[in-house]
């Protein structure tokens, strides 16, 4: 057990445990490590009740690890995903399934999703995770696995998740409204702040995002115009907007490989079109 201890100024990770059997890290507090907790090889462990804050590799990373509760961790400020699972590499090999992320509460991680879900994990939980980082609190799940479940009881309002690279299109193949914005620094976390303040009109369904442009996506009818600081609703500080030849209506539904390698579409949990529900 690793329990009620205070690390800081690590230059390596604050904890890190390897081929952890039931274990726990419970109530400590790292501050400006390294990395905040590395878990490789675990299983049957738990890890709660932290507060993990301004480590530069990330908060809470676990990988090739099985059956580990994440729950009621506090995470502030760190350089890197707040939680990762199944993304690091690790000689105990990829991947890791039945892992909960349960009631943690994630604020501003720099450059990246507060909540980071690889491709080789299986099963994972998720519920009551929050973000509290700001004005609309937008909390971004950076999902690869096909196989997670995120609770639909518990999803705040502005959680986005990953679908693939691409364009987001709807159950019919159709592509969506779209109103474009060319930012100093084009990261993934620049271009979730900037569409997901345009969530409160409940017709972001939403948004790609590419080294160049993020691309916030709307509900077919909302844009009225194609040209910022028109009389219309395409939003002032965007670069244009587009509304010719898209019809994308209601959730995204997959996504549509296109010439642009780094292109990726995220969609907006549990989004509803209000007038059609």
């Amino acid at each position: 057990v690793v329990s009620n201890n205070t690390i800081r100024d690590m230059k390596e990770d604050g904890v890190q445990l390897k081929s952890a059997v039931l274990s726990s890290i419970i109530g400590n507090s790292i501050i400006n490590c390294e990395g905040g907790v590395l878990l490789e090889g675990g299983l049957d462990t738990k890890i709660v009740n932290n507060s993990v804050n301004g480590n530069y590799g990330g908060g809470l990373m676990i990988t090739a690890s099985d059956e580990i509760l994440i729950a009621g961790n506090m995470l502030d400020s760190n350089k890197g995903p707040g939680i990762s699972l199944c993304v690091e590499p690790s000689t105990y090999g990829p991947g890791g399934a039945n892992n909960e992320l349960i009631d943690n509460v994630i604020n501003a991680s720099t450059n990246a999703a507060q909540i980071h879900i690889g491709e080789g994990c299986v099963a994972t939980v998720l519920k009551g995770n929050v973000a509290e980082d700001g004005e609309d609190n937008q909390l971004l799940i950076d999902n690869e696995s096909p196989t997670t479940l995120i609770s639909s009881d518990d999803v705040p309002n502005f959680a986005f998740t990953r679908v693939g690279p691409g364009h987001c299109q709807d159950s019919l193949s159709r592509l969506y409204d779209f109103a474009t914005f060319e930012l100093e620094n084009t990261t993934l976390a620049d271009c979730e702040v900037a569409c997901g303040i345009y969530d409160k009109t409940e017709n972001l369904v939403g948004f790609e995002v590419s080294s160049l442009t993020c691309f916030c996506l709307f509900e077919n009818g909302y844009l009225s115009s194609e040209i910022p600081g028109s009389l219309g609703t395409c939003p002032d500080s965007a670069s244009m907007c587009s509304i010719t030849g898209t019809e994308g209506s209601g959730a995204v539904s997959s996504s549509l490989l296109p010439v642009e390698e780094d292109r990726y579409c995220y969609k907006k949990a549990n989004y509803v079109n209000f007038d059609k529900a």
